[in-house]
């Protein structure tokens, strides 16, 4: 009895002594814990000091053209970022917390991207110190124009060694490949957050695809860049804003003289000039410019007959660039001066706004021209202004000023002498512009032709073992719609029994602008459906002219036509039957119209709902039934 009591006493003593051990035990493990991520967080920000310190070292030393100075930062940059790696390593705990987990994980790809780029160019920069001299690297800083001529040096000298590196540039992209940048805020204390972080990650992945996919369009890059001889490019400036089957209506030329990195414009003017030319010159022979159906059903004459004569300014009814700039070549040719130039860029007015985003606002001729926004429209200042100058251009004045010319030597000029930590968020712009199809290319040598093609810039429609879409828009005499004109597509596809696919496609069109008189008018839109050939149609809704059924380039084309009003919405439907057998995996292919606005798409197979994306470039897809 009594030491059954005395058990009974101990026991309390025993379970208040568990308690202070564990309280004690758990003191020091958050006493640990905080101390950690004290100097885990601590060893961030000291490493992001350091990482700033010499990101901004590096810049001076490549400005300073020190070679050796840029080798050194490169590597002390390298270490700041290690660090940083390192203390992120400490704070593991965020994985584990819903909230943190995906902004840390983050946090961890970039860090670890960035180090595999930086040794990347550490080893490429170790193995190029010997030609350091040769290279120009002479520490005197260069001028925007020279950055070029030493960029082509450094990229003819560099693609020996881009195998050595070719796993680095893959590891980074695939580390940032999945990084969802849209969760981010937009702005954060001044810094555009998301902004940055877009251009981080496509910069790293189009490095990659650079090295690795399409190192042929490295090769090929010295030579368009006029190394060893002079390149000359004749820019066309399309207005995306009055769309055409190519990116929009041709507006404007300037030509461009390349030559070992130097740029400079020669000529500029709008492309009614040239169209005056080749109408002086046809009075006085005979010129095979009988125009195409197309336009002579929907585009008249300003009197209202039936245009009898296929001018330049509409040579882009070819949805294929390549089919649409041979046939502005051959009108070209009728003014007796052959073909003085070596191929044809396309731009469109998104080029000129995003470049100006970056460079700062530009004055050309008195008018100044800014990504901010400008009430007259409701649009960027850049955009309202080029839509003046085209609305110009098009009444014919005399006094009209040739500014494109202008304009793209000054945004060449700013552009090269912007600041060194600019030039990455630049070059990933101009990447990106290209890959959306606001810039596009046809060049006369074959083999830049077809690098160019497999990085997808020269806006061809594509041969493809399965379904395809590609949706092409005409503004003919619509004014400057465009700019307010949206479109959801959605497509119903249905798979057969008897080897076939059935398809039901609607187009949704809505303009909330109220009419403006020479910006926002009716747009009169001339639709084509290209789907895979042998499709055929069984009802269509929506469309004012019977829906017409040809064969172009190697495609079936559904041909409609719109009138979308301001404030107002139109619906186009089209069912077709597609000579498609899926076979257990059902393949598409949709390619996206130069030029044109990244529009919302919805694809339903089989009842249900499989992608609601927005189309901002080509794409693929593949569904297994």
């Amino acid at each position: 009895m009594i030491n059954l009591t005395k058990k009974l006493e101990r026991k309390p003593k025993s379970i208040q002594s568990r308690k202070k051990r564990w309280l004690i035990v758990s003191g020091i493990l958050i006493f640990i814990f905080l101390i950690t991520t004290f100097l885990a967080v601590r060893g961030v920000y000291t490493a992001g000091k350091g990482l700033s310190s010499h990101g901004k070292a590096l810049a001076t030393a490549v400005n300073s053209q020190n070679y050796d100075l840029i080798l050194q930062e490169v590597k002390e940059t390298r270490s700041s970022l290690g660090a940083i790696n390192t203390s992120l390593n400490f704070l593991f705990w965020a994985n584990f917390i819903p909230f943190m987990n995906g902004y840390y994980s983050d946090a961890k790809k970039f860090s670890a991207a960035g180090l595999e780029d930086l040794v990347a160019v550490e080893t490429i920069l170790n193995k190029l110190e010997p030609q350091k001299k040769e290279l120009g690297f002479n520490n005197q800083p260069l001028a925007g124009q020279d950055r070029i001529a030493q960029g082509i040096k450094l990229l003819k000298a560099s693609i020996p060694h881009l195998d050595s590196v070719e796993k680095n540039f893959d590891k980074a992209s695939d580390l940032v490949k999945d990084i969802n940048t849209q969760k981010y805020p937009e702005e954060f204390k001044g810094v555009k957050v998301r902004d940055l972080l877009t251009s981080s990650k496509n910069f790293i992945i189009g490095a990659s695809l650079a090295v690795t996919k399409n190192r042929d369009a490295l090769v090929v890059a010295p030579s368009a860049l006029g190394e060893p001889s002079a390149k000359n490019y004749l820019m066309l400036f399309q207005n995306d804003k009055e769309i055409r089957p190519t990116g929009g209506f041709l507006t404007a030329f300037a030509t461009l003289k390349v030559d070992r990195g130097q740029i400079s414009t020669t000529t500029s003017d709008d492309i009614y000039r040239l169209d005056e030319r080749l109408l002086a010159t046809c009075e006085s022979k005979i010129c095979p410019l009988s125009p195409p159906a197309p336009i002579v059903k929907y585009l008249p004459e300003v009197d209202g007959k039936p245009r009898k004569a296929w001018s330049m300014r509409d040579s882009n009814i070819s949805p294929d660039l390549s089919v649409s700039a041979k046939e502005f070549e051959r009108m070209f040719q009728l003014l007796g001066q052959g073909l003085p130039f070596d191929g044809i860029i396309y731009i469109d007015t998104q080029v000129v706004e995003e470049i100006i985003e970056v460079t700062g606002p530009i004055e050309v001729l008195g008018t100044k021209y800014s990504a901010e926004m400008d009430k007259r429209c409701n649009c960027p200042n850049v955009i309202y202004e080029l839509e003046n100058y085209a609305e110009i251009a098009a009444k014919g004045e005399q006094d009209r000023k040739a500014i494109l010319g202008v304009l793209m030597q000054q945004i060449l000029t700013r552009a090269l002498g912007t600041d060194v930590e600019k030039m990455p968020q630049l070059v990933e712009t101009v990447a990106r512009l290209a890959n959306h199809k606001h810039v596009i290319f046809y060049m006369h040598d074959d083999n830049t032709q077809q690098a160019l093609a497999k990085l997808n810039w020269i806006g061809e429609v594509k041969k493809f073992g399965g379904d395809y879409l590609h949706i092409n828009d005409s503004n003919f005499a619509g004014g400057k719609s465009n700019l307010y004109v949206n479109q959801t597509v959605t497509q119903e596809i249905n798979t057969q029994k008897n080897g076939t696919v059935k398809k039901k496609i609607t187009i949704e069109y809505k303009n909330p602008q109220p009419f403006n008189t020479w910006l926002n008018g009716i747009n009169r839109d001339y639709v084509r459906f290209y789907v895979p050939k042998g499709s055929k149609l069984l009802s269509s809704k929506g469309s004012e002219d019977k829906v017409n059924t040809i064969e172009d380039l190697d495609k079936t084309v559904f041909e409609a036509f719109v009138t979308v009003r301001p404030q107002n919405s139109r619906k186009l439907e089209l069912e077709y039957e597609v000579p498609y057998d899926p076979k257990g995996s059902y393949k598409l292919m949709i390619q996206k119209q130069p030029g044109a606005k990244d529009f919302k798409y919805k694809i339903k197979l089989n009842g249900k709902q499989v992608e609601d994306f927005i189309l901002d470039m080509d794409k693929e897809f593949r569904y297994e039934l």
